[in-house]
């Protein structure tokens, strides 16, 4: 089973990003899975987008109504 882990980084002010993690052979190794393709404001709409990413990588159902459905909204 893979396990997934969400990472908000900051490129500088105003420019966050989200990055999806995904765990490999050893269930505490992980590489990247997927990332956004835009800079996000600020961190908040960062993380929320990313945590719908987080969700549909699990398979769980989510509702987040702060972040845009296909997770990308809100970029800079």
């Amino acid at each position: 089973m893979k396990r997934h882990a969400l990472q908000v980084i900051s490129d500088g002010p105003g420019n966050f990003r989200w990055v999806l993690l995904a765990s490999i052979a050893d269930w505490n190794v992980f590489r990247e899975h997927s990332a956004t393709a835009c800079y996000f404001d600020t961190y908040e709409s960062a993380l929320n987008a990313g945590t719908l990413a987080l969700a549909a990588a699990d398979q769980e159902p989510y509702e987040n109504e702060a972040a845009d459905p296909v997770g990308d909204a809100d970029c800079a």
